[in-house]
């Protein structure tokens, strides 16, 4: 279940998927004042408990006024769902205030965005002086203060940072080794990443040669994941770290997919990559040379892999 808390951010991302500022909520409302939230809340909470997570994203969660109450209603009532919070992580530059979130609930996920190895690279992306420097102060204190929570970093990859993907890696495990998982994911065209193309655009076949400089996981890196990426696009030994991330409205499958074998544990292309991209580069893969463990999750399918002749 994703909540949308805020509807305005202190970076202005290139590739964002938002629209421009102010945006409704699900039920069409544009007060994102607490009382209105709690009430739109209220309205759907059999169905938040139904799910295993709330996502807390925005705009920026952490900069409404009321973020602490807001957690500690959704930590109250809704003790079983794990709550993650989508962030650009410069609120926590503030130790009082990383300290405090923390302390409202252990059963809790902070993702945090960071877009590339250094400043020069990540600001020109937020657009935004000083928003590198600050998030890596963020994940400090996160990292300092947490206790059974989990800290992630999250890479949106577009023209402006995949080639700095194999280096923002290596200064990731070099720097954060207590880090949790690491996100890689592929724009979408969406929001303000349509506003600026151009600068934002950037292919499956592009990247892959990035990927494939990638080392797999070492024991100081605890978890990697690649969200919004077909199969046929990357290497078959990060198959078992692909996730189904996006919804079923969002995707879809062309004819060349039919005749794939690993159809089943694949997420499919996002339809507006198509629209804006094409669908040149997806192949189907006619040969049955892997083997593949299923985990029976159906958000991430695929458990291990293994080569046979």
């Amino acid at each position: 279940m994703d909540l949308n808390v805020w509807d305005k951010c202190n970076n202005k991302c290139l590739m964002c998927t938002n629209p421009d500022s102010p945006w409704p909520a699900f039920d069409g409302s544009f007060d994102y004042s607490y009382k209105a939230i709690i009430k739109r809340i209220e309205k759907i909470k059999e169905k938040i408990r139904l799910d295993d997570s709330i996502y807390l994203t925005g705009g920026e969660p952490t900069l409404h006024p009321q973020f602490l109450d807001i957690l500690k209603y959704l930590s109250k009532n809704f003790p079983d769902q794990k709550i993650t919070l989508l962030t650009n992580g410069r609120r926590f530059i503030y130790k009082d205030f990383a300290k405090k979130v923390l302390e409202i609930n252990d059963n809790f996920d902070i993702d945090v965005s960071l877009h590339g190895p250094a400043a020069d690279i990540c600001d020109r992306i937020t657009r935004t002086p000083d928003s590198f420097k600050q998030t890596i102060k963020g994940l400090e204190n996160l990292l300092f203060y947490k206790k059974q929570h989990t800290v992630g970093i999250r890479f949106v990859i577009t023209k402006l940072s995949y080639k700095y993907i194999p280096h923002f890696l290596e200064t990731i495990k070099k720097h954060f080794p207590s880090i949790d998982k690491i996100i890689f994911l592929f724009w979408e065209p969406e929001g303000q990443a349509i506003k600026n193309l151009e600068s934002v655009k950037v292919t499956y076949n592009q990247v892959k040669p990035y990927l494939e400089k990638i080392r797999l996981p070492a024991k100081s890196l605890k978890e990697i994941r690649f969200y919004h990426f077909p199969l046929c696009v990357i290497p078959e030994r990060f198959w078992p770290y692909a996730w189904r991330t996006l919804r079923a409205d969002e995707i879809t499958f062309i004819k060349n997919c039919d005749k794939c074998f690993y159809k089943d544990y694949c997420l499919g292309i996002h339809k507006d990559y198509l629209k804006y991209m094409g669908d040149k580069e997806f192949m189907p893969l006619r040969k049955k040379h892997l083997d593949i463990k299923e985990t029976g999750n159906i958000y991430k399918p695929i458990g291990k892999i293994s080569v046979h002749l």
